[in-house]
């Protein structure tokens, strides 16, 4: 199957990232590359398995997807550990998931299959109680291709969006914790809070303003290497990678993005017959590019910083292994 030309982009995009993610784990955290290499092992595995799985879902595999995904996210409230204020994490011995990641794409399978996407607000809302807006957003976004997909819901998206604007100073009071409002603070003026809460922002703008063309030099990242810059081989793996690689990464990275993006539209395009998969794979599309522009953006400094990860580059197996698994049910039918 990997020898198909169509899949050849999708391949191809995918060793640019693990070559990438290895080599900057190496030079980053060390420590974790094992653990990496194992991720990814599970991840083209699971990526096999994803391609064995048939999508059009009868009634009863629709609900236990759903159902099972948000009796999952509930588990790291009820067990989970508080790490960074909120309950984000699972951990079973020395392992851990975060099941915000490993349920999308049995939630995108139920909302293309079943269509009723006021349900997804449920799994969206336990999330943003853990409390994980990050992640919030990037699990409501797996509805936008049913919303453009719907006339009707498009017009009541509008009406939503107008009404949120309308209510935006009480959500501001009353809706978003202290550490959130901080985060948009320091996007708006990092430098009011520059060894608190702009520290972060700061370093990693130095970091990817210091790489220049050719970079550092592997290994020799100032930011990263001298602990300046926080989360270097997670949240902020983009900015840590420029630094030692410079411009030449960031094309890289780039045109991986590209590949990866747009085989995943024409996949989305050429399978319009089936519904459930053509809306399955647009999900998938929009939620790649929402976590890699919110990830970059915030890595340079004009988005506010959150907890999500940079698809495919960000050290951690959960995100990895629910794309990799996404990528084998769509390509599981060429």
């Amino acid at each position: 199957m990997l020898f198909n030309h169509r899949l050849f982009p999708v391949v191809s995009a995918l060793l640019i990232f693990l070559c990438l993610n290895l080599l900057m784990i190496s030079s980053l955290a060390p420590q974790l590359l094992l653990k990496q290499i194992l991720a990814w092992v599970i991840s083209f595995f699971l990526f096999f398995v994803g391609t064995q799985i048939n999508t059009n879902l009868n009634q009863k595999t629709r609900w236990l997807f759903f159902i099972g995904s948000c009796l999952l996210l509930l588990l790291p409230i009820i067990l989970g550990n508080i790490t960074r204020g909120s309950h984000r994490w699972i951990n079973i011995g020395s392992l851990s998931f975060q099941p915000s990641e490993i349920v999308k794409p049995p939630l995108m399978l139920f909302l293309a299959s079943q269509q009723l996407p006021l349900l997804h607000l449920v799994p969206v809302a336990i999330v943003a109680l853990q409390p994980d807006l990050g992640s919030a957003i990037t699990l409501l976004v797996l509805m936008i291709p049913l919303i453009l997909y719907s006339k009707k819901l498009f017009k009541l998206s509008i009406i939503v969006f107008i009404g949120l604007l309308i209510i935006s100073p009480l959500i501001w009071k009353y809706g978003l914790r202290d550490y959130q409002k901080n985060r948009i603070e320091t996007f708006i003026n990092p430098q009011h809070d520059p060894l608190g809460q702009g520290y972060n922002l700061i370093q990693s703008q130095i970091a990817v303003g210091s790489g220049g063309f050719f970079g550092k030099g592997y290994h020799q990242g100032t930011q990263g290497q001298l602990l300046f810059l926080p989360e270097k081989h997670t949240d902020f793996i983009f900015a840590a990678t420029v630094e030692e690689l410079g411009l030449i990464s960031v094309l890289l990275i780039f045109f991986a993005y590209f590949l990866l993006l747009s085989s995943l539209l024409n996949k989305a395009f050429n399978t319009r017959y089936n519904k459930t998969l053509f809306l399955f794979t647009l999900g998938i599309c929009f939620q790649i590019w929402t976590q890699m522009v919110i990830n970059i953006g915030m890595n340079i400094g004009v988005l506010p910083v959150t907890g999500i990860p940079l698809p495919f580059l960000s050290v951690g197996g959960s995100s990895l292994m629910a794309l990799l698994f996404s990528l084998g049910v769509i390509y599981s039918h060429l």
